[in-house]
């Protein structure tokens, strides 16, 4: 009786030391999968009340508007590191409007021209690769142009009163997508082409690729205080039967900062046919048929306490063969109630001739000839 109580008492320890073991071998693999991989969910909330005047269908309006200085979204990101240096990345991004629930990026384009696609992670979503400072991904991704206006427009081409008033391709986003992005030193090189940049209007055509098709390079320079880059792309039309009609801009901008001040200066060239679809947006935008146009801008940032930021900001659109030249001012107040949230106030001032029609919030938002002011206060949460 004593031998087989302690053969079994022999036996119990062993089934524990084995389970004890087993519990620290699967919490080692567990921490080492997540030292190696990993998802985050993170994401914008951004919300504010809205005064403009002379509004396209005339008078004034005050209105709750979501994503003001940064478009509302939630998105997740992971990484997993496939050893040797190599990486796994992907990334998907939804907007939302937060005033009222609704997507974002739902639809895309204008009057019957306009697609129709439904977007859930309409602002990214993209797969790829990385290795020793080489980023390969595929899929809807920002375009290049887009990537460079975020860091050399003082107001980061924000969804109100910034570069994207005048341009709406510099907040551009480009489906089925490849892009390539290479470190050197100081030296970022990218490069990206598309089959559809648009899929709203339809899948790739058989025997017709040049419908639809975008193509786009860069090349950035980083050090110290300065900054400078240069960005080309060209789009395609997106119909069969004008698909050799293409849209072309030329970026180039700089940035330099001065103890507390951060000073941007930039050059934006557009030329678009008249047959390019879905619109050209310069004939558009001043009821004729220029198809060439050169924007400048120049601003500033202002750090007068950590928390409290001050940026000026000034555009002008030459649009090249007629006197439609608007221009805009923009001022905004940043206050920063923590590293996530803060407090801002913006107000924008634009000014039309010869009947060009430049709102706050883009062309086609004023009467055409009419001036307009527009005033945004609120409130954005970074999680």
């Amino acid at each position: 009786m004593l031998s087989r109580k302690v053969r079994n008492k022999t036996n119990s320890n062993a089934i524990f030391m084995l389970g004890a073991i087993a519990a620290a071998s699967l919490a080692l693999i567990s921490e080492t999968a997540n030292a190696q991989s990993s998802v985050t969910l993170y994401g914008i909330a951004d919300i504010g009340v809205e005064h403009i005047n002379n509004t396209a269908s005339g008078g004034a309006q005050t209105r709750m508007v979501s994503g003001n200085l940064s478009g509302s979204r939630w998105g997740l990101k992971g990484v997993e590191d496939l050893g040797g240096g190599l990486k796994a990345l992907f990334q998907v991004e939804s907007g939302f409007n937060l005033n009222d629930g609704t997507m974002a990026q739902s639809t895309k384009g204008l009057g019957s021209n306009a697609s129709t696609t439904s977007r859930l992670f309409g602002r990214q979503a993209w797969v790829g690769l990385s290795a020793r400072g080489q980023q390969l991904t595929f899929g809807r991704q920002n375009a290049l142009i887009y990537d460079q206006a975020v860091v050399f427009d003082p107001m980061g081409v924000a969804s109100r009163y910034s570069a994207l008033s005048l341009d709406y391709a510099l907040a551009a986003r480009i489906d089925s997508s490849i892009k390539y992005t290479g470190k050197l030193g100081p030296v970022t090189a990218q490069a990206m082409y598309s089959t559809r940049y648009d899929a709203g209007y339809g899948s790739e055509v058989p025997g017709a690729e040049l419908t639809g098709r975008f193509f786009s390079g860069a090349l950035t320079y980083a050090t110290g205080p300065f900054a400078a880059t240069a960005v080309y792309e060209q789009r395609n039309s997106n119909t069969v039967a004008s698909n050799t009609s293409t849209e072309r801009r030329a970026m180039a901008a700089a940035s330099y900062v001065f103890g507390p001040v951060k000073g941007f200066a930039g050059y934006r060239f557009l030329r678009a046919s008249n047959a390019f679809l879905p619109v050209n947006p310069i004939a558009v935008a001043n009821g004729s048929q220029a198809t060439t146009a050169s924007m400048y801008w120049l601003g500033a940032q202002y750090q007068i306490t950590p928390a409290f930021q001050l940026t000026a900001t000034g555009y002008y659109q030459d649009v090249h063969s007629t006197g439609a030249d608007p221009w805009m001012a923009v001022l905004c107040a940043d206050y920063f109630l923590s590293k996530r949230t803060d407090l801002y106030a913006t107000a924008a001032y634009a000014h039309n001739k010869d009947k060009s029609a430049l709102g706050v919030n883009g062309y086609g938002t004023v009467a055409p000839g009419y001036n307009q002011t527009g005033f945004t206060v609120g409130m954005r949460q970074k999680f």
